[in-house]
């Protein structure tokens, strides 16, 4: 599965910071037992759990540009990673396998817009210290989960609620409005949760964030519904070759 960890609170010390990640990382062991790291610059950290799929003896997280300039925390897998592996090759040298750095390269060479290529399932952070810039999304149907909180100038993000709790300093909330939801429709809206200002990003939405500034979160991908005028057997052959592309 893997894990995503992100804090950012200039109201604390590193020390102290880094101590409420290394407890949300032992929080999210169960998701990633075969490794963890974590990556720290001032007031801010970014952590990674990871269950080994691809590139088993690399492909460590979090993963950072030969400049170090770009970091990225990563949980998911890329079905179509070769095809968009050969086709940065030209502009990045690599140096792993898998495909965590496939997205690193995507994202760097071409932004955002690169989200509209992926084939899978994903949630990531993406970090620029250059622009002092945050760059949180998941993939089309919100396969893997993302949770994040903001406090004042505080973010913090994480894969699972047990493990965002132990980031904040804050003690949260019940959001009544939200358990009203719970109790009138069976789950709680889009995006929300249980507790007050901790939210979910939107499967296919993007959400960017800088210190200082409010959370901007927008769709990358909508579901696009029309008419089919062929035949039952000349829709499960187009079926039956989207899922051969998928598996490639």
């Amino acid at each position: 599965m893997c894990g995503i960890l992100f804090i950012h609170n200039a109201r604390i010390e590193q020390s102290v910071l880094q101590a409420r990640l290394e407890r949300a990382l032992a929080r999210l062991t169960h998701r990633g037992p075969d490794e963890s790291g974590s990556w720290f610059k001032d007031s801010l950290g970014i952590g990674h759990v990871r269950l080994s799929i691809l590139d088993l003896s690399s492909s460590r997280q979090p993963m950072t540009d030969p400049s170090s300039r770009y970091v990225l925390s990563y949980n998911g897998e890329i079905y179509n990673y070769h095809r968009l592996r050969k086709e940065l090759e030209e502009q990045w040298t690599f140096t792993t396998q898998g495909d965590t750095e496939v997205l690193l390269a995507g994202l760097i060479i071409q932004g955002e817009s690169f989200l509209q290529r992926l084939e899978g399932m994903w949630a990531f952070c993406f970090w620029d210290s250059q622009t002092q810039t945050l760059l949180l999304a998941r993939d089309r149907m919100g396969k893997k989960p993302l949770f994040y909180h903001q406090s004042g100038e505080t973010l913090t993000c994480a894969s699972e609620l047990p493990a965002l709790v132990t980031l904040d300093e804050s003690r949260w909330q019940e959001d009544l409005d939200s358990s009203a939801d719970y109790l009138r429709y069976g789950y709680y809206l889009p995006g929300m949760t249980a507790y007050q200002n901790v939210r979910e990003v939107l499967p296919g939405h993007i959400l960017r964030w800088q210190p200082g500034s409010d959370i901007r979160q927008q769709a990358y991908w909508s579901l696009k519904v029309g008419t089919f005028h062929g035949s039952k057997q000349q829709a499960q052959e187009a079926l039956r070759e989207k899922l051969v592309d998928a598996v490639r």
